[in-house]
């Protein structure tokens, strides 16, 4: 999407970027946005984002105060920055309530476009405890859509999401929310309501997260098949793009 919108927050992004090529990670809607975007078979879900969210270093975030006028929420465990006109959440080493540790984001982050970005799987998490809390809302519906960007994005890379980045962090309450982003709206919504591609999203949603949560059941003596959301997603698609 090239817009000066578009490219004032790249821009932006990649400030922070050169600043702290090494201590911040970008998470959340900008990090899906860039994995999407530069995946050819995701690129046509891809939607822009206004905002960006970062982890960072504690040590980063001590030099990134001297630099900018950042503002605690202590409330979320975070701090805010505007810049350029734009609005950045920070989530800082060891200050965050962030489900998945700063260490763990970075130690698997992935450089794209000269950004580096949360991993797939990393996100996928994130992604999870934040439907957790807002699946109700307009903002919840954005965390679905993002999850099957991300299942996309795996399944055109020839990747399958990874258990072993997943499972330490997957929560028994996160398995029932898979299964109601498999039977929901979000791939109809996606596809703008072409059935066939809504068909395809979520086969590919499936296809990513039946494993995990196979390997989560296994690794908690609980039962695969009811963990699957293919068992309990098997809807017709055609009627929901009336909904």
């Amino acid at each position: 999407m090239d817009t000066p919108e578009f490219a004032r927050l790249m821009a932006s992004c990649e400030t922070l970027g050169r600043f702290f090529p090494d201590g911040l990670v970008f998470i959340g809607g900008i990090a899906v946005y860039l994995h999407a975007i530069n995946t050819e078979d995701a690129k046509p879900f891809a939607e822009f984002t206004h905002d960006a969210d970062f982890y960072i270093s504690l040590a980063d975030m001590a030099d990134l105060r001297d630099l900018e006028e950042v503002t605690p929420n202590r409330r979320l465990s975070k701090h805010q920055l505007i810049k350029d006109g734009f609005e950045f959440d920070i989530y800082t080493e060891r200050q965050s309530s962030l489900i998945v540790p700063y260490d763990a984001v970075s130690a698997e982050a992935k450089i794209i476009g000269g950004l580096r970005v949360a991993c797939l799987e990393h996100l996928a998490v994130l992604k999870l405890e934040a439907y957790l809390s807002r699946r109700a809302s307009a903002k919840g519906e954005k965390d679905a859509k993002d999850l099957y960007r991300l299942a996309t994005v795996a399944t055109a890379q020839a990747q399958p999401l990874r258990p072993t980045l997943t499972l330490p962090y997957l929560r028994e309450e996160h398995l029932p929310l898979i299964r109601e982003v498999a039977r929901g709206t979000a791939p109809v919504g996606l596809s703008l309501g072409n059935v066939v591609v809504a068909k395809r999203l979520r086969a590919s949603f499936n296809s990513q997260f039946d494993p995990l949560l196979t390997a989560y059941a296994c690794a908690t003596d609980l039962s695969p098949q009811a963990s699957s959301p293919a068992a309990s997603a098997a809807l017709d698609d055609g009627p929901r793009a009336g909904r």
